[in-house]
């Protein structure tokens, strides 16, 4: 029987470093299902002959079958290349989709009457891998589905199924170039799948060869394929939301991590961890190490091992379990985001006459899409932000628009799919108003007193009442003024002055008090005497 020629490149191969897991169908193979085919003739001997039989005990294997003169044998041909359309019949069976049949077939090259291997048909698995979103080939193209599946387009498959296609999309050029480069042959993954290549990079998905190299185009044998399918059903894990954020509002406080494995595999121990930023184990989910299979749901409050809120940042997760052979298997390390959200703010000036600005200035983080403000009159205003989308401000220019009296502005920052509130309270003064006062003060009896009155532009006449006698002040620029006289005999004591502005029909009453009395110098001079 052939053997490949190096085993232990083999083992160090795609193998040893692809972990694939599917994000649109997240459930167990059913137990004590019962492969179609019979046991494969051809791999006691191999290396993967172990991963190809918890396969095929799960009833998820196809190979060819050969009539003989005994009976029927099969052979699931472990050292032929695997072609994209074994790869994904594969796929789609490990992960338990059901088969679909559309009326029309997503790609013109897989008719109902395509068969991946002879007497296997592979449509309706295939039309079930496209709908579930684990394939990445576009309706209506051609799925090319007998030429054998390259380690990029492998890791490309990963990255989708992991639901980190979103992640490593947004990955920096820089940090895509400076992890491929970590590899002589990095860059000579093709560009539409660099990102999707370090990603697995940065997550550790992904190591390479011994030789530093990658080899992205180097096709997978079917031996790899039912390697990478036995990893990728030992143990899976999938956060809903990947963005959660513990603030106690109630939205997202929480994250619910589903866990998903073979059955037909006896785990004797699992366990599930969260590291922290740096790499460091903040929080375990199997503390005693009690034995036998995970729970398919675990939950997570954003805390660490004593109970408190982790800080924002972007935290991982992986689960882990042990089989019977005490062989362990990892889970994909996959990023979840701890976002706090926060918003604070104030304004300024408290009371607001017509004609002044009301600035309002927020604080968010982190940096939120938009901040805007309700009014009293119904209208929602937008906030104007810095570049860092941190601060934000608003300038309303106070008129009748608003109502008088003491109203609030109901702030709101949008965090994408999160959003944070609050009030901000002023008050909308009266647009006719005049402030008075009076020079010198105290006075002494027989001095002129000086009459002074600021006031609101619209005001047209302004008078002062005192003693039975009212001055009529005159306008200079924004300040009224006036004077009078006091008597010689006036008593000592404190005296109401009655400043009224008139503005058209209406009028505003304003009051200030003059002190009249001895001086100091006088008081000196009494006491002297």
């Amino acid at each position: 029987m052939y053997r490949y020629p190096n085993v232990k490149k083999l083992q160090i191969l795609l193998v040893s470093v692809l972990i694939i897991s599917s994000v649109m169908a997240i459930v167990v193979p059913g137990m004590g299902q019962c492969a179609k085919d019979p046991w494969y003739v051809d791999v006691d001997d191999h290396w993967a002959a172990n991963y190809i039989y918890v396969l095929w005990s799960e009833g998820v294997t196809d190979g060819q079958i050969v009539p003989s003169p005994s009976g029927a044998n099969a052979y699931f041909l472990p050292d032929l290349v695997c072609t994209r359309g074994q790869f994904t019949v594969l796929m789609a069976k490990t992960f338990d989709l059901s088969p679909l049949a559309p009326s029309m077939p997503t790609y013109p090259d897989v008719q109902p009457s395509y068969q991946f291997l002879p007497g296997k048909s592979g449509w309706e698995h295939i039309e079930a891998a496209s709908s579930a979103g684990i394939t990445f080939t576009g309706a209506g193209q051609n799925f090319r589905p007998d030429l054998g599946i390259t380690r990029q387009d492998a890791v490309e498959l990963l990255i989708r199924s992991l639901d980190l296609y979103e992640y490593a999309m947004s990955m920096p050029l820089e940090e895509v170039n400076r992890l491929l480069n970590r590899f002589g042959d990095g860059l000579d993954t093709s560009p539409a799948r660099r990102k999707s290549m370090a990603c697995a990079i940065k997550l550790g998905i992904i190591e390479g060869y011994d030789d530093k190299t990658l080899r992205p185009k180097v096709l997978l044998l079917r031996s790899h394929a039912a390697a990478v399918m036995y990893r990728s059903c030992m143990i899976r894990v999938f956060a809903n939301p990947n963005v959660v954020s513990p603030d106690g509002d109630g939205i997202d406080d929480i994250v619910v991590f589903s866990l998903s494995y073979l059955q037909n595999r006896g785990i004797s121990q699992w366990n599930m961890a969260i590291e922290d930023p740096s790499g460091n184990i903040i929080r375990t989910f199997n503390l005693e190490g009690r034995p036998g299979s995970p729970p398919h749901t675990l939950i997570w409050n954003c805390t660490d091992t004593y109970g408190h809120i982790v800080p924002s940042g972007t935290y991982y997760y992986q689960a882990w379990v042990k089989d019977r052979g005490g062989r362990m298997f990892f889970s994909v390390k996959k990023p979840l985001e701890v976002v706090l959200y926060s918003l604070s703010g104030y304004l300024f000036p408290d009371a607001v006459y017509d004609g002044q600005l009301l600035t309002i200035c927020c604080f968010t983080d982190p940096p939120a899409q938009s901040v805007k403000g309700l009014f009293a009159d119904g209208r929602s205003r937008l906030f104007y932000p810095s570049q860092d989308k941190q601060s934000w401000t608003s300038e309303i220019l106070m008129g009748d628009f608003l109502p008088l009296g003491t109203q609030k502005v109901e702030v709101t920052a949008q965090f994408g799919d999160a959003k944070r509130e609050m009030a901000l309270q002023f008050k909308r003064l009266d647009n006719i108003w005049i402030f008075p006062y009076v020079s010198p003060n105290p006075i002494q009896p027989g001095e002129t007193l000086s009459l002074y009155c600021e006031s609101s532009s619209n005001i047209v006449r302004v008078q002062a009442r005192l003693f039975g006698v009212t001055v009529e002040l005159q306008r200079s620029r924004d300040l009224w003024t006036g004077q009078m006289c006091l008597p010689v005999d006036i008593h000592e004591g404190e005296y109401e002055i009655v400043f009224t502005g008139y503005s058209g029909n209406r009028q505003v009453v304003a009051r200030c008090y003059v002190t009249v009395g001895t001086t100091i110098n006088e008081l000196l001079f009494t006491l002297i005497q």
